[in-house]
C-alpha cells in the first residue's frame, strides 16, 4: 500500500514538473510548440498611486512565422502612455505603437494590440534570436484599481485580413495566456 501511494506520488510530481517546464500547456519545448507565441508577463512596480507609471515587460518567444497580433487588456483605471513602447531584440530598441486602443465602458477594461511580425525578432537581416524579444510598455494610474490584471492574449497575425481592421471590439476574442497584478491607490 505505501509503494502504490509513493509511486503516485512520484507520477504526480512527475507530471507537475512536466507541466511547468513546457510552460503550463502551451505547447512542448522549441519546434514541438504549435502557437502565436509564447509569453511571460511583469509589471514593475505592482502598486502605483494615480499619476505615476508602471513599466510592463512582456517577454515573447516562438513568435509564429507569419507574425502575432498581440493584444493586452487591463482595467480603464490605467490609461496607455502614449510613445512609451518599444521592443527589446538583444541590446536593440525598436519603437513601436499600438495599431489598436479601445475601451470598453461594459467591461470597464482597455484593449492594445500591437501588430509584430516574425522579421522584427531578427538580430540582423538574416539570423534570428529564437524569435524572441520583449515588449515594453507603460501604463499610467488614473483612477483607483484594486486587484487589477494586465493580460496578454498574442494570436496569429492573419496576413488575408488588414490590420487596421481585424480588432473587433464587440467581439475581441480574448484568451488571457499571461498576466500581472497591478493596483492603483486614487489620491484625494
Amino acid at each position: 500500500m505505501k509503494s502504490n501511494a509513493l509511486s503516485l506520488l512520484f507520477v504526480g510530481l512527475s507530471a507537475a514538473v512536466s507541466l511547468v517546464a513546457c510552460g503550463g500547456g502551451g505547447g512542448g519545448g522549441g519546434s514541438d510548440f504549435v502557437g502565436a507565441a509564447r509569453v511571460s508577463v511583469r509589471s514593475s512596480p505592482r502598486q502605483i498611486d494615480s499619476g505615476d507609471r508602471a513599466q510592463v515587460s512582456i517577454e515573447l518567444s516562438d513568435v509564429h512565422e507569419n507574425g502575432i497580433a498581440l493584444k493586452i487588456r487591463f482595467p480603464s483605471g490605467l490609461k496607455y502612455v502614449a510613445s512609451s513602447s518599444f521592443l527589446m531584440i538583444d541590446e536593440r530598441e525598436l519603437d513601436v505603437t499600438p495599431t489598436v486602443s479601445a475601451t470598453d465602458d461594459k467591461e470597464d477594461v482597455t484593449y492594445l494590440v500591437f501588430y509584430l511580425s516574425q522579421s522584427q525578432f531578427r538580430r540582423s537581416s538574416q539570423e534570428y534570436n529564437g524569435e524572441s524579444g520583449t515588449l515594453l510598455v507603460q501604463l499610467e494610474g488614473r483612477d483607483t484599481v484594486v486587484d487589477g490584471e494586465i493580460e496578454v492574449d498574442p494570436d496569429v497575425d492573419d496576413p488575408a485580413e488588414d490590420n487596421t481592421a481585424e480588432f473587433d471590439l464587440a467581439s475581441p476574442e480574448f484568451v488571457s495566456e499571461g498576466s500581472a497584478s497591478i493596483s492603483v491607490v486614487a489620491q484625494d
